[in-house]
């Protein structure tokens, strides 16, 4: 999804301007709260993750499985055209995700 800048004479050309922000901010609403779905979807698969590691005897942080999921996140941003400054926030998006579920699974080790 490529940003497009709008500028002023932009907004004189829409149609309905106060309908389409509604519109627009009430999309971004219902996105947030899919984001936040998928993140409590995929913290939650820590546990099952970790004792599984701890099943079949492996390291609790996989440097491959980090290194394979940057790549496949450059993939799609690259697919979706996403500028530079997109990308590099969606990594430090990703980032944190990992950084929770790191942070899930060493909880779950501690209480087990």
């Amino acid at each position: 999804m490529e940003q497009k800048s709008f500028n002023k004479q932009d907004s004189i050309t829409l149609k309905d301007p106060e309908k389409i922000l509604h519109s627009s901010r009430k999309e971004i609403d219902q996105i947030d709260s899919e984001i936040i779905d998928l993140i409590q979807r995929r913290t939650s698969l820590a546990k099952d993750i970790v004792l599984s590691k701890l099943a079949l005897d492996m390291d609790i942080f996989d440097e491959s499985r980090e290194k394979l999921i940057y790549e496949k996140l450059e993939k799609l941003a690259n697919d979706k055209n996403l500028t530079q400054n997109t990308k590099n926030s969606v990594f430090q998006i990703m980032d944190i995700l990992i950084n929770l579920s790191k942070k899930e699974q060493e909880e779950i080790i501690i209480d087990n």
